[in-house]
């Protein structure tokens, strides 16, 4: 009897499992730096959602501050624009009036330099807050049961603000990106600790409507205090 069915056939190794998909912007794989930066907006557009769950876990904070450093750069080109103007504008009146003192054109470009190196350290600073805080209203709205730890909300959020803030400069529709940004933030931070849509949705906005309650408190008592200096 020659009937090959009847020897079992050989069992195939093991094989390993494939690796996790890293986000774009962090994976090796990809040749170039701006592919990968293009990797992150075509990630972006066709899986909004699967940018939170290839964060790698850990706390390499390097990568994700890089990325929104990158796409800080159409702030820092207005911010030059605007010192540039401003400084313009001064150096015209100082020689329509040649008794003006113009000691002052010269602290422009010095001042300018001290922001733009300041503005890497706080908008990494910004990134270290901004995703802490997300984490503790997401741990109030009862988020973090089954979650994953700080750091990676940290690295994110990160990710996600790079975006948001870009999307920011769209003219007239700036503010709806943002609000349509911090949504999909907690969408995703709820994929990424897997917890319900409405409770990462709820932790994101928590701070939004805490600075508009106190906004409101103080225009409350605004007229008060007015009243009050004036007896």
């Amino acid at each position: 009897m020659d009937d090959a069915s009847a020897f079992p056939a050989p069992e195939a190794p093991g094989l390993l499992p494939p690796p996790p998909a890293l986000v774009p912007f962090e994976d090796e794989g990809i040749p170039g730096f701006w592919a990968r930066v293009g990797g992150m907006f075509q990630l972006l557009f066709s899986e909004p959602l699967a940018l939170f769950e290839r964060v790698p876990r850990g706390d390499k904070f390097g990568p994700p501050w890089r990325f929104l450093l990158l796409l800080s750069v159409p702030a820092f080109l207005l911010l030059g624009l605007i010192f540039g103007a401003f400084g313009f504008a001064a150096l015209v009146g100082a020689l329509a009036d040649r008794g003006a003192d113009t000691k002052f054109l010269a602290i422009l470009p010095a001042v300018f330099l001290v922001i733009l190196a300041l503005l890497p350290v706080l908008l990494f600073v910004g990134m270290l807050v901004g995703g802490a805080l997300d984490h503790f209203f997401l741990w109030i709205w009862g988020g973090l049961k089954d979650g994953e730890a700080l750091e990676s909300t940290i690295r994110a959020v990160g990710y996600a603000n790079a975006f948001i803030q870009l999307g920011a400069w769209i003219p007239y529709l700036g503010f709806l990106v943002q609000l349509a940004g911090r949504i999909w933030l907690g969408a995703g931070l709820a994929r990424m600790h897997r917890t319900q849509t409405w409770r990462g949705i709820c932790a994101v906005l928590t701070p939004l409507f805490l600075l508009c309650g106190c906004l409101f408190l103080l225009l409350l008592c605004l007229p008060l205090a007015l009243l009050a200096a004036r007896s």
